[in-house]
């Protein structure tokens, strides 16, 4: 049996090669050469442009506590450290993504970022306070109850940055594959907001080694015109949105605040 002792000295490689092979995100060039993922999160451009657009609705993010759903491996949550953020509480599920969230941010060094591993609608379901801003960043079309993640978000925070991929009739039309093997329609309502959900199964993705979705087999996706309006039900009625082109599904960027 081969010892998992390390036997070399402290190196950035060896550290991220505790996950070889599981990570997402290459590593920011800071860090010098080293092998991880290829995905380009630590320079990721919606970061920026979330901190402009929430500023023209007066939600600065420099000085403000952050709260933020799915970081993944951090490299978002690096990026709103760095724009000044005075507190960043990253709640994430995903029991490798949290481990790899700490060794970035071992190795990176973020300052005011507190990882917490757990659910992070159960989070919002049960604490008390508030923070000044949200980000969701590739979560809310991994949920089974997506509006409830909204309703939350709106009740839990003063404004938030949301980007996500939603259901389009037009587009999973042309491209089926990505249509998660789409089902009925279900019409359903929450906290007085009226709405339909499409399931997108998984399928044989969720035993991949590099799966990140929720923790269901399944999600149910939005319509972008309910999206934003559900927002506008539970407060959130100023909102900048963007279309956002993505491979794998229609996506929107957005910022929003309480009118």
């Amino acid at each position: 049996m081969e010892s998992p002792y390390a036997r070399k000295a402290p190196s950035v490689q060896q550290t991220l090669d505790l996950f070889k092979g599981k990570w997402a995100s290459a590593m920011p060039p800071a860090l010098g050469p080293c092998e991880a993922g290829s995905a380009r999160l630590f320079e990721d451009p919606r970061v920026p442009w979330a901190i402009e657009k929430l500023a023209e609705l007066g939600a600065t993010v420099a000085g403000s506590t952050v709260l933020e759903l799915g970081p993944l491996e951090g490299a978002h949550t690096h990026a709103i450290s760095q724009a000044g953020a005075a507190a960043v509480t990253a709640v994430e599920a995903h029991p490798e993504a949290y481990l790899k969230c700490l060794v970035a941010k071992e190795l990176i060094g973020m300052q005011r970022v507190n990882f917490l591993f757990g659910d992070a609608v159960e989070f919002m379901r049960t604490i008390g306070h508030t923070y000044d801003v949200g980000f969701a960043c590739g979560f809310l079309y991994h949920m089974t109850n997506p509006v409830e993640v909204l309703e939350l978000l709106c009740k839990r925070t003063h404004a938030i940055f949301l980007w996500t991929v939603y259901w389009d009739d037009e587009f999973n039309r042309a491209h089926p594959e990505n249509s998660g093997g789409a089902g009925p329609v279900h019409a359903t309502i929450h906290q007085g907001f009226q709405h339909r959900l499409h399931r997108h199964d998984y399928g044989e993705n969720i035993a991949y080694g590099k799966f990140w979705g929720g923790k269901a087999s399944h999600a149910f996706w939005m319509e972008k015109d309910e999206i934003l309006g559900a927002l506008r039900h539970f407060g959130f009625s100023r909102q900048i949105v963007v279309q956002e082109e993505n491979p794998n599904g229609s996506a929107l960027r957005m910022v929003a605040a309480r009118g």
